[in-house]
């Protein structure tokens, strides 16, 4: 790496940090200050929730193939956060995991949420469900379709490192009018959800769900700081590659006439 990259490389990386603090530090004193771009999957949320609970019925979120202490910690504290919120709005919310370090931090959470909604007394740790079948995701997805029956659940958010099998789970969902939103790491399963669930998370759009669903101006102030950042490269882009290509297009034509 030459000295010019890095210096651009350092830039935009203080950009990026000086955007977010300023970002979090607006927002912190004007709650509305900066409108959120809409994400239909999070829009959905509260319908959902509040189908369950017209119907008696749970919300169901899984997590697979994601763990703490791994390549999957932030894709696992980004769950959580969702799975938090969730909980926060319905009662119950069974959690399905594979990998048994997610348990625990579930189950903190889920007691928060328990305690949020001045329910402590009903807490009760048999709606975190762990199915150890990490190696054997047909499997996982096998136990998650006999949870969508077995508990006859409202509506699902799959989240996590999901592959084709996903279109399994989906499938039963939809086949028993379930409401679903699902994301995935793997492109597989992200492309089986952008086909087959009722709404989808893509890429950035899973770590943002403290923004959209919680009170926290901060995250807020980030999530917009993040997607005005993100246009202003675009922007920077289009400008590059227009400088780049108008000199040696113009000497062509001239040269060409």
């Amino acid at each position: 790496m030459d000295t010019t990259t890095q210096f651009i490389t350092v830039v935009i990386i203080c950009l990026t940090l000086l955007s977010l603090v300023q970002g979090a530090l607006v927002a912190r004193r004007r709650k509305d200050a900066f409108p959120l771009r809409p994400i239909a999957a999070y829009a959905s949320i509260p319908t959902m929730v509040g189908t369950a609970i017209e119907a008696g019925r749970p919300v169901h979120i899984s997590v697979a193939n994601t763990g703490l202490g791994g390549s999957n910690t932030l894709l696992t504290l980004a769950s959580a956060e969702l799975f938090y919120q969730t909980a926060v709005r319905a009662e119950p919310t069974i959690l399905t995991a594979n990998d048994p370090l997610v348990l625990p931090l579930s189950y903190v959470l889920l007691q928060r949420a328990y305690a949020r909604r001045g329910h402590a007394d009903r807490f009760s740790g048999r709606y975190l469900r762990w199915y150890p079948a990490p190696a054997q995701p047909l499997a996982f997805a096998g136990a998650l379709t006999t949870t969508l029956s077995a508990d006859q659940v409202s509506g699902s958010i799959l989240l996590g490192n999901f592959g084709s099998e996903l279109a399994l789970v989906l499938d039963a969902a939809n086949r028993r009018k379930q409401g679903s939103i699902a994301s995935s790491v793997d492109l597989t399963g992200q492309a089986v959800a952008y086909a087959l669930a009722g709404d989808t998370l893509i890429g950035e759009e899973m770590f943002v769900a403290g923004a959209y669903l919680g009170d926290n101006t901060a995250q807020r102030g980030a999530v917009v700081a993040l997607d005005t950042l993100r246009w202003l490269l675009i922007g920077a882009i289009v400008v590059y590659t227009f400088v780049s290509l108008y000199e040696p297009v113009r000497t062509a034509l001239l040269g060409g006439g």
